[in-house]
């Protein structure tokens, strides 16, 4: 009798624990708040800057950059960061799904900028497919371009094809003529003051 009273208050305990997320010491979250830590399932922030979301059957896929502290950090040191979710609440870490490259030779060599990354599913070739904003290393907007990378999951691991500037020549609609021969400054510092001011001129 004792034996059967134990069992039963065994598996009543780990029902409660399922029940109400708590696992491994970590209880779901409900909700998240704008300005505060938001943690992934290893009670890590997440580091998913500039994402985009892409919702397969039941899953979401958190795709960003993964940013690291200090001035290095507005380049890319790591790669495209991805997380998995199946209320937007939770995050579990996927790992770096796009990795830079240690080779000097690569367009997404360690030190470029990768930005916005986001990822579709090609029903056709039942790839998954990852665009995102790349420029050169230390060539800022004067190598900007569209990257391209391919995988056979969502959570990656990504290999990177080939960059493109996707309908080069063609001036967005209402352009004026004065805009599209405005010279700008080379030789400001992008985001300094003077180059800000320069801008809006």
């Amino acid at each position: 009798m004792i034996m059967k009273m134990s069992k039963t208050i065994i598996l009543l305990t780990v029902l409660f624990f399922v029940s109400t997320g708590i696992i491994n010491g970590q209880k779901k979250q409900q909700s998240f708040e704008p300005g505060e830590i938001w943690p992934d399932n290893k009670r890590v922030h997440i580091n998913a800057h500039g994402g985009g979301i892409l919702k397969l059957n039941d899953t979401y896929y958190w795709y960003g950059e993964h940013k690291i502290e200090g001035d290095a950090g507005n380049k890319a040191m790591v790669g495209v960061h991805c997380y998995s979710s199946r209320d937007l609440y939770n995050w579990k870490d996927e790992g770096i799904a796009l990795s830079v490259s240690q080779d000097t030779k690569s367009e997404i060599v360690q030190g470029c900028v990768i930005e916005r990354p986001k990822v579709i599913f090609n029903q056709k070739t039942k790839k998954f497919v990852m665009w995102f904003h790349l420029e050169l290393k230390d060539m800022g907007y004067k190598a900007a371009k569209t990257g391209l990378a391919l995988a056979d999951s969502p959570t990656g691991p990504f290999q990177y094809i080939k960059s493109v500037n996707p309908n080069a020549g063609q001036w967005p609609v209402n352009f004026s003529e004065e805009q599209k021969t405005k010279q700008f400054p080379d030789k400001l510092k992008p985001w300094s003051d003077e180059w800000k001011k320069a801008m809006l001129q």
